[in-house]
């Protein structure tokens, strides 16, 4: 991917989005942050960047731009186009600051979330692995931990779905469940960076 920017096309939006994702599975969330945000830049309705992009932000403890870029995905999402969006998902956080922004901002990604996933449940795993990202947020571990198990039913092939499961499960002091988890992960890609990093936390 880097050769493709470097070389072919340094505005390739698709290429910046795939080198953001191999930083990530890296461990390495500022690159990824740096590439998501070219990858936006130059494509800003993109539905997977902006997704990885807020996961990304969530690793680094940036809640207020996680939930920003996540409260993109939802809204720019072409899937859920048809959807009658309240009055109040766009820019309520605006006259808020600090704490109570991000508790705005946490609070209008739910429940466009929840609304996303009433508008259409036939194939909403990318809403449960969004919402377990958003109850991280929040420390709702026992809410994100059912959101990513609902995710990893539907995509039991996902890798990374397992990890982020693996993760909450750590985060909620279920240690063992968790590398029960990462060890799927790593079934499934055994060149898992993160995955491997995440399991030699829980041992330790």
């Amino acid at each position: 991917f880097e050769l493709e920017l470097r070389h072919n096309d340094g505005d390739n939006p698709v290429a910046w989005r795939m080198l953001g994702r191999a930083h990530a599975e890296n461990d390495e969330d500022r690159k990824a942050i740096a590439c998501l945000e070219n990858a936006v830049d130059r494509d800003p309705y993109s539905p997977e960047a902006l997704l990885a992009l807020g996961v990304s932000y969530v690793n680094e403890l940036n809640h207020a731009r996680a939930l920003e870029n996540l409260k993109a995905w939802i809204t720019n999402n072409p899937k859920y186009a048809g959807m009658e969006l309240t009055d109040d998902v766009y820019g309520s956080a605006v006259e808020a600051d600090g704490a109570a922004a991000t508790a705005t901002a946490f609070d209008d990604v739910q429940r466009l979330l929840l609304q996303a996933l009433e508008y259409d449940s036939t194939d909403a795993t990318e809403v449960q692995e969004a919402l377990g990202v958003v109850y991280n947020v929040s420390r709702d571990y026992e809410a994100a931990i059912t959101s990513f198990r609902t995710a990893v039913e539907r995509r039991p092939d996902d890798y990374q779905l397992w990890n982020k499961l693996g993760a909450t499960l750590a985060n909620s002091s279920q240690s063992e469940e968790a590398l029960t988890s990462y060890e799927r992960a790593l079934q499934l890609k055994p060149r898992y960076a993160r995955a491997w990093l995440n399991m030699a936390i829980s041992h330790s």
